[in-house]
C-alpha cells in the first residue's frame, strides 16, 4: 500500500497518492455521505428493476386476459 501522501492545496481534506495519481478524501463526513447516496441508488435502481418486471407481468396477464375475453366471445 501506497504510503506517499501529499496535501492538496487549498483543499482541507483531500490528499494525492503519489505511487498512484489518485486523489484520497479524508473527510469522514464526505465519504459516509456518499456511501449513504450510493445505498440509495442502488435501491432506488433495484425498486425500479422491480417495477419494470411488475409491469411486465401485468401486460402478460392482460394479454391472457384479452385472449381468454375473445374465446369466450366467440363461442
Amino acid at each position: 500500500m501506497s504510503k506517499k501522501y501529499i496535501k492538496v492545496e487549498g483543499q482541507s481534506h483531500l490528499v494525492k497518492d503519489v505511487e498512484r495519481g489518485t486523489f484520497i478524501n479524508t473527510n469522514a463526513d464526505e465519504i459516509n455521505a456518499a456511501r449513504r447516496r450510493k445505498v440509495n441508488r442502488l435501491e432506488k435502481n433495484q425498486e425500479t428493476a422491480e417495477i419494470k418486471k411488475d409491469i411486465g407481468t401485468l401486460k402478460d396477464e392482460m394479454l391472457d386476459i384479452k385472449s381468454l375475453l375473445k374465446q369466450i366471445l366467440e363461442k
